[in-house]
């Protein structure tokens, strides 16, 4: 495995894009930005709601 350096966060930046890594047996897993963690307040959890065609997200302490 080689090491990937993490983008560097444009402080104004409202839009990112998260690469889904699939694994056959453990399911799929992504990275959640650092301005999304940061501003969820460092969450324990964070809980996606499906609302019509679009997607919530909010933090769960």
């Amino acid at each position: 495995m080689t090491n990937q350096l993490m983008p560097k966060w444009k402080k104004d930046a409202t839009e990112f894009i998260v690469k889904v890594g699939h694994h056959e047996t453990r399911g799929e897993q992504i990275y959640i930005p650092k301005p999304i963690v940061e501003f969820l307040k460092e969450p324990d959890a964070i809980k996606f709601t499906i609302k019509g065609k679009k997607i919530e997200i909010s933090p769960e302490k």
